[in-house]
């Protein structure tokens, strides 16, 4: 049932036999369209009480509008005695930027960003396009937003989120960080299906980070983003490596797994000074997505680097 609804945001109420609330907040790939919200399968297959925060863009949930969404909401949240915040990217953000507002039991939160500010995060470009001064005044997470316990859950070798992930569990008491290996900035995939997913809110529910590290460890050995991930961390230092993983594993990868494993690919071969080898993987990635600015741009330049060396050549 939808309570609530802004320019900005939905939120819609499920109720369920669960013994706590689930709020949930989605990531910026999919959006408000009045009924659906993010978790809504794993909801209503286990019966879940949920309430669903669902962005209509991605705009990383302007506190203007949650303050409001939450007051319309106030009769569900009195009625749960446990209240648990969940979501990945820009919905892990609002499970712990809003931890106090919602006086959360628990937040669980995915691959986060403590900020989409660049002032706040020089180091992250890739939401630039998403900020906006007047939505996003002050939207940092911050100590005295901090409510019951809160799990990040992230990839270490990705180094932006794991940027992310140490400010915000430094800035947050009761904050505790939990890796996940080689799944990229898709952490949250490696625990669909029911029963992970329960026993992943269950463990966090009881403070089990025992339980927590084993599925973890668990959950990255299945990751099916795992061996592009292995490839893409391998390239920089041993890249016959990454191409051995790619031969083997290569079909498995997603189809813009496999754009970026080639465009990385080919940067490393212009870092090596194989020009023509980097322009192959380029010409293969542009195939596989044509019209790509990045691919577009580095073809270019290696286009007209290919001309100057050989007019420089024909001279000598």
């Amino acid at each position: 049932m939808l309570i609530y609804s802004d320019e900005n945001l939905e939120v819609i109420h499920r109720p369920g036999n669960s013994p706590y609330l689930l709020v949930t907040f989605n990531e910026m790939e999919i959006q408000a369209n009045g009924s659906r919200y993010w978790g809504q399968r794993f909801c209503e297959k286990a019966d879940i009480a949920a309430l669903g925060f669902i962005s209509r863009r991605p705009n990383w949930f302007p506190a203007e509008s949650v303050v409001k969404a939450v007051a319309a909401a106030a009769a569900i949240l009195k009625a749960a005695p446990e209240r648990i915040l969940y979501g990945h990217s820009q919905g892990g953000y609002a499970a712990l930027r809003y931890r106090r507002r919602f006086n959360a039991t628990t937040a669980i939160a995915f691959c986060p960003q403590v900020s989409i500010d660049p002032r706040s995060v020089p180091y992250d470009n890739r939401f630039l396009r998403h900020f906006s001064p007047a939505l996003h005044a002050n939207m940092g997470i911050s100590p005295d937003q901090a409510a019951g316990r809160a799990y990040i859950f992230y990839d270490p070798f990705h180094a932006i989120d794991r940027r992310h992930a140490e400010r915000i569990a430094s800035l947050q008491p009761d904050t505790h960080r939990v890796p996940v290996h080689m799944t990229g900035h898709g952490t949250v995939r490696v625990f669909t299906g029911t029963e992970r997913a329960l026993f992943l809110i269950n463990a966090c529910r009881a403070d089990d980070r025992a339980g927590l590290a084993t599925l973890a460890r668990a959950a990255r050995i299945d990751a099916p983003m795992r061996p592009y991930q292995i490839a893409v961390a391998a390239m920089p230092r041993h890249p016959a490596w990454a191409d051995r993983i790619n031969a083997r594993f290569g079909d498995r990868f997603a189809p813009m797994e496999r754009v970026n494993f080639l465009y990385h690919r080919a940067n490393r071969h212009i870092a090596d000074g194989d020009i023509l080898s980097a322009r192959d993987q380029l010409e293969t990635a542009r195939s596989l997505l044509p019209g790509a600015p990045a691919i577009q741009h580095r073809l270019r330049e290696l286009d007209a680097r290919i001309l100057r060396e050989r007019k420089v050549a024909s001279a000598s």
